[in-house]
């Protein structure tokens, strides 16, 4: 079969979905080439997610929300625990699952064309426009457009066929979805630790009442076996009080990349989302810069259809938006991040110490933003100045 377009996009999750619905909306043919038999499964997403998201997604954010969270339980390495909370709701669970299926929905209203369980085989380059091999079980398809989006994820296919950089580090993310769990549903909890979660931290996000989704984050290469990790999840000292009784109802895994890429365009080539390592390296949350960057994206790719100019020339007017808006906090995050891979958890129980002022709580609950931590920095350096000299290796601890 042979498919004729103006893009063609590889993945079709979130980031890939809301490209697709964007460039689709604005009359181009759009072709998604999807792995998976079913759009959102199986789910790889602590699904967590700001306020903002919802204000890029063309969805209605009640459907999606599970929960509602107003704070979160920090966890020290031996076990002291401090609130940090506030009177609004400062994040949401969603259900990742009808998320990416209802952003989908909305690209195939505008037009794209889903190729699910098809895989990305071979990219050829012709004179102006790109053919795209795909298979589908034993079944070939040519796509031609002019131009490739990939949005395929932390591995991404795309970025690796153009020789466009790696990210500076790939985490694994390994949780589950649990029932029979005793937690406050309004609260998140996050464990730091060595041994629970090396190099990253542990969580448990409530869904609902009795309902949550847990998890942790590892560098990579593992220090132990995927199982042990796992399993150490539910008998780590300061989790097992929460977890002892749960049962899980589906495990998650994924790959977390981290780092400024510092080249996301090529000829008729542009990557989004995982694939450009668009994440926070405090939290590894992608949505929000994800879905922030596919907005620049779409529209750039649509001024270069327009244009008939689908060059590098043109194309990095992208690269320079979204590093524009998100680079400062990424490059942020990974400072932070260096310096909290280095620490032990006797040093990170130390600094921990400082957390349980009552005037740094009360700055962290009013100015913490998961997408933005650095806008922390003023108010503790303005109400705590002493605690300058600390502030590189707390950040994290903070956030």
């Amino acid at each position: 079969m042979k498919i004729n377009g103006d893009a063609t996009i590889i993945g079709g999750g979130p980031i890939g979905s809301s490209t697709a619905a964007s460039l689709a909306q604005k009359g181009y043919d759009v072709t998604v080439v999807e792995q998976k038999k079913e759009i959102g499964v199986p789910l790889k997403c602590a699904g967590l997610v700001s306020k903002r998201v919802f204000d890029l997604v063309n969805i209605d954010a009640e459907t999606v929300t599970q929960n509602k969270l107003y704070g979160a339980y920090i966890h020290s390495p031996k076990g002291k625990t401090v609130l940090i909370k506030n009177d609004k709701p400062r994040a949401f669970a969603i259900d990742r699952v009808l998320f990416d299926k209802s952003l989908a929905e909305v690209a195939k209203k505008n037009g794209a064309v889903y190729l699910m369980n098809t895989t990305l085989d071979e990219i050829e380059k012709g004179n102006g426009f790109l053919k795209t091999r795909v298979k589908h079980g034993n079944e070939n398809t040519f796509i031609s457009s002019k131009i490739l989006i990939g949005a395929d994820g932390a591995r991404s296919k795309v970025r690796k066929m153009f020789n466009l950089p790696e990210p500076q580090e790939m985490l694994l993310g390994i949780g589950a979805e649990v029932e029979n769990i005793d937690v406050e549903p309004q609260y998140v909890h996050v464990f730091l630790g060595k041994k629970i979660a090396p190099g990253f931290f542990a969580w448990i996000i409530p869904t609902e009442k009795n309902k949550a989704r847990i998890g942790l984050g590892s560098t990579q290469p593992l220090p132990k076996p995927v199982k042990t990790l796992f399993n150490d999840l539910f008998n780590y000292p300061t989790t097992k009080n929460y977890l002892q009784h749960a049962v899980i109802t589906n495990i998650t895994a994924g790959n977390i990349p981290l780092g400024i890429i510092n080249e996301t365009v090529k000829d008729n080539v542009m990557i989004v989302g995982d694939a450009a390592a668009q994440v926070k390296p405090i939290s590894g949350g992608g949505l929000y810069t994800g879905l922030l960057s596919s907005k620049h994206c779409s529209e750039v790719a649509a001024e270069a259809l327009e244009e008939n100019k689908p060059t590098f020339d043109t194309l990095k007017k992208y690269h320079e938006l979204w590093t524009k808006d998100i680079k400062r906090e990424i490059s942020f995050g990974m400072k932070i991040r260096k310096r909290f891979i280095h620490m032990n958890d006797n040093e990170i129980e130390h600094y921990f110490t400082y957390l349980e002022d009552e005037t740094i709580i009360s700055i962290i609950s009013q100015y913490g933003d998961i997408d933005y931590p650095s806008r922390l920095l003023f108010p503790i350096i303005k109400n705590s100045p002493k605690l300058l000299h600390l502030l590189p290796k707390m950040m994290h601890l903070l956030l």
